[in-house]
């Protein structure tokens, strides 16, 4: 039974926290536009069997990426390693690792798509996660261009975000266009999808993408309805929780203050920590809304463990300037934050160009009517 659209339009556009402060966005009308830049959570040591690439790529989505240096270094998309996806239609600078004998060869790659800036050697193979967080400058255009009112009042709204947060929301491009995505991790959960849909080489990394947008899709519907009844950054009996700052969810005992908590919503899987009371009802129906069931992920365990998200985050070192009519962001989020949730809470209709072929994508101040999309 295919998933209301309305269902999908709620997952992939949750409401906002906030009114506005900007009637129109307009992000990603060229790449330079959106930038990004991981902060690793460690230093590297310079010696170990694995050579990290400080890398730079401009239109490669990371299955893409992962298909160019397996053919310019002849091995396997497994063995490379990346800390987490990024998005295609922007700049990114990141680490990926490949098998130390690539080392010499990795270092000569020089493309219009993918330049390696820097190889160093590691004892470890990179890993999802291994990412403290991730540095945005994002330059948002609009149709008449920005005041000097409009980049104070995204200034004063910011300050705001940094100390009360906003959703912690799963952004458009983790559900595929139109929710294509989404889709392919259901009808794969359901036993619908054929063995042979996606290349063999990107197929592992495609399959945990779509099981991983089905997980999300829970995640934003349950958070979705903690912000409508204004109840998603405090703790509620039952909640699982994680200490503002640490990493570890557990459940609120009863009695215990909630002050240093932030509810933490549910990521699917058979070792989530599960919630209780009205709270685990509430996430069933969620669930429920997507036609799963709560041990509907055991098939895929090592894809889709489960694990709980903050349902809240908090940008850090904002700063926002005004360039020739347009505006620029600089900040912070943690790993797997996406910069779309936090600019959802600044705009009323964020507009994004990426995905459109560069001869093809609105001039300043034009729309092709894009919904928004983003990645961490």
């Amino acid at each position: 039974m295919p998933v209301p659209e309305q269902t999908i339009a709620r997952i992939i556009n949750p409401p906002r926290m906030r009114a506005p402060v900007l009637p129109v966005a307009i992000m990603r009308s060229v790449d330079d536009d959106f930038q990004v830049e991981e902060v690793p959570s460690y230093a590297l040591s310079g010696q170990g069997e694995h050579a990290w690439l400080w890398l730079e790529k401009r239109g490669l989505s990371s299955p893409q990426m992962i298909s160019l240096l397996s053919r310019e270094l002849r091995i396997r998309g497994g063995e490379i390693g990346l800390a987490g996806q990024k998005d295609r239609w922007a700049v990114t600078r990141q680490f990926v690792s490949v098998p130390g004998r690539c080392a010499e060869a990795a270092a000569a790659i020089n493309l219009p798509q993918l330049k390696v800036l820097s190889v160093t050697l590691h004892r470890n193979k990179l890993k999802t996660g291994h990412l403290k967080g991730n540095r945005f400058i994002i330059t948002l255009r609009a149709p008449q261009g920005f005041s000097e009112a409009d980049c104070a009042a995204v200034r004063e709204r910011l300050q705001l975000l940094q100390a009360e947060g906003f959703p912690n929301y799963y952004g458009p491009q983790r559900f595929g266009r139109d929710g294509q995505t989404l889709n392919d991790g259901l009808r794969l959960l359901q036993g619908r999808l054929p063995r042979d849909y996606w290349p063999e080489d990107q197929s592992r990394t495609l399959k945990r993408l779509s099981l991983s947008a089905v997980q999300s899709a829970v995640f934003n519907l349950t958070t979705a309805a903690r912000v409508e009844s204004g109840t998603v950054g405090i703790p509620q009996v039952g909640d699982v929780v994680i200490r503002r700052g640490g990493i570890k969810p557990f459940v609120l005992p009863p009695g215990q203050p909630g002050t240093d908590f932030l509810p933490a919503g549910p990521m699917p899987g058979p070792e989530m920590t599960v919630a209780s009371g009205d709270v685990l009802l509430q996430e069933q129906s969620a669930m429920q809304l997507l036609g799963l069931h709560a041990g509907v992920f055991s098939r895929f365990a090592k894809l889709t463990s489960g694990a709980r998200r903050r349902m809240l985050e908090f940008p850090e070192q904002v700063v926002v300037e005004a360039v020739d009519g347009a505006m620029k962001l600089s900040f912070s989020l943690p790993s797997g934050t996406f910069a779309t949730s936090l600019l959802a809470e600044l705009t009323g209709d964020l507009r994004d160009a990426g995905g459109v072929e560069p001869d093809e994508r609105p001039a300043d101040g034009e729309s092709d009517g894009a919904d928004a999309a983003d990645r961490d």
